[in-house]
């Protein structure tokens, strides 16, 4: 999976109840900061995720979970962050795959490696005309000689 890929982040937590599940996620920014780790807008991904609760009824409900969606990169930088906390060890995180969603391309990195792409095929070339009249001197003067 590249960086830019669209995923579908699915986080459970028992421990806390699930109208506070979303609290308790956004630590990870925080502790993000202390890694050194930039998750971006992350922040903005959680206050969009949606809660699912398993139970019904009236009383305060455990064992929600949370969904979001992110890029791969993000992710990938929350579970390493998952894994790197012993706070957080009572998270469980599953990561699928949204198909049918097209990836987003970088068209200006595009541009840059076409047009380089296409000044190396210039400059071999160049060279190989650069040496077509070389050669030709050369068969003169080696004439010119005889």
């Amino acid at each position: 999976m590249k960086g830019s890929a669209p995923v579908k982040v699915e986080m459970k937590n028992s421990r806390y109840p699930d109208r506070e599940l979303k609290e308790h996620l956004s630590e990870l920014i925080l502790y993000s900061k202390y890694a050194g780790i930039d998750l971006g807008n992350f922040h903005q991904v959680i206050s969009d995720a949606q809660v699912q609760s398993m139970q019904e009824g009236p009383e305060m409900r455990y064992g929600g979970r949370i969904v979001l969606q992110t890029n791969y990169k993000t992710a990938s930088l929350v579970n390493q962050l998952v894994q790197m906390y012993p706070v957080f060890s009572t998270w469980d995180i599953k990561v699928m795959e949204i198909k049918g969603v097209p990836v987003k391309k970088d068209k200006q990195k595009e541009k840059v490696m076409a047009a380089a792409k296409k000044s190396a095929a210039k400059k071999p070339a160049k060279k190989a005309a650069a040496k077509k009249p070389a050669a030709k001197k050369v068969a003169k003067k080696a004439a010119k000689k005889k």
